[in-house]
């Protein structure tokens, strides 16, 4: 397989720089982006700065773009994260005491409403040549788009209905839980022991947030991936998904003056013979006005999944078939009423 080669942001930068300086074609540097994942986090602020800089064509923009929500799983560069001591034991212990406590409360709280989820696909699939005698191009691109109204009861999502849908969202990793699910799974599957101290960092509001890394084994796991779909082998006619309860590690982020949640992410642990080789999933947390009053509530996500595939690898010599789904949440509204979203913590 060809695994995408993974660079720092300050290596990105310099790519740009360079490929400004030989005057790369806008295509020639989004093909190059499409095969590269970063080992840390491009944050808005990175992102905003590179693009003012670089002034990227289209295909370039949508390959930062692409990479930016993906990163959202990584920590960020060392130069931005605050130089703030690292907590001692017992504030550590207050931390996550409050954010379990302030979990739970959210849930119960939270009014029955409606929402919209809007999804936007990403995918690496063969793309047709426009040009005769052309090699169809095989890198990350837009795939598709959909919007579904949700509902949540009683802190719990219970259905989902297609309102609009711009083009057919293809194959990829099913998100589920954010309004309460995954954060109750993971505070049960996981002990205040099991959680260590990680680091401070600054949420694009200025809030200075907990990180807090944590591990659950196989035998601990609640949390289930639903993957659709896959083929076996080049011959193979048949659809396949792929559903499996996997042990998993990530991050919680927490505002340690409230114990509020500003984001989680989950790595799934597969292994090797997993026809699905990564699943990883982050949640962004905000407050929402709703009714007249402001809740905690799920604001955007991202959701990035890769697997074999067999046709790619006899036709093209790239074996990873790689998904990227970024989602938002948006129109909140109590049954009827009125809503709009606050500035989120990060």
């Amino acid at each position: 397989m060809h695994a995408a080669s993974t660079v720092t942001v300050a290596q990105l930068e310099r790519f740009l720089t360079s490929s400004r300086a030989h005057k790369r074609s806008d295509q020639e540097i989004a093909e190059k982006l499409s095969r590269v994942d970063l080992s840390e986090e491009l944050t808005s602020t990175s992102l905003a700065r590179i693009v003012a800089e670089s002034s990227p064509g289209p295909d370039t923009a949508q390959q930062l773009e692409i990479l930016a929500a993906a990163s959202t799983l990584q920590p960020p560069p060392a130069s931005e994260l605050p130089a703030i001591p690292t907590p001692d034991q017992t504030t550590q212990n207050r931390i996550l005491a409050i954010a379990r406590e302030n979990a739970q409360h959210s849930l119960h709280i939270l009014p029955d409403l409606l929402a919209l989820r809007e999804t936007q696909s990403f995918n690496n699939l063969p793309l047709g040549a426009i040009k005769r005698h052309q090699r169809p191009r095989i890198e990350m691109r837009f795939a598709g788009e959909t919007r579904r109204e949700i509902a949540v009861r009683k802190g719990r999502e219970v259905g989902t209905a297609a309102t609009e849908q711009t083009a057919s969202l293809p194959s990829g990793l099913s998100t589920w839980g954010e309004f309460g699910a995954m954060l109750t799974v993971i505070f049960r599957d996981s002990s205040d022991a099991s959680m260590q101290w990680n680091r401070w960092q600054t949420s694009d509001s200025g809030t200075q947030l907990a990180v807090f890394a944590y591990k659950v084994p196989r035998l601990d796991s609640h949390y289930t991936i639903d993957f659709c779909c896959y083929r076996e082998s080049q011959d193979d006619p048949t659809d396949h998904s792929f559903r499996d309860q996997p042990g998993y590690h990530g991050e919680i982020f927490i505002d340690p003056a409230t114990g509020e949640i500003a984001r989680i992410t989950l790595n799934a642990e597969l292994s090797d013979s997993d026809p699905v080789s990564r699943s990883a999933i982050a949640v962004q947390y905000g407050h929402v006005m709703i009714g007249g009053r402001s809740y905690l509530c799920p604001v955007g996500g991202v959701a990035v999944s890769e697997l074999y595939n067999p046709d790619m690898q006899k036709d093209y010599g790239i074996a990873v078939e790689r998904h990227v789904n970024k989602v938002a949440f948006t129109h909140y509204h109590k049954f009827g009423s009125t809503a709009r979203i606050l500035t989120g913590v990060n």
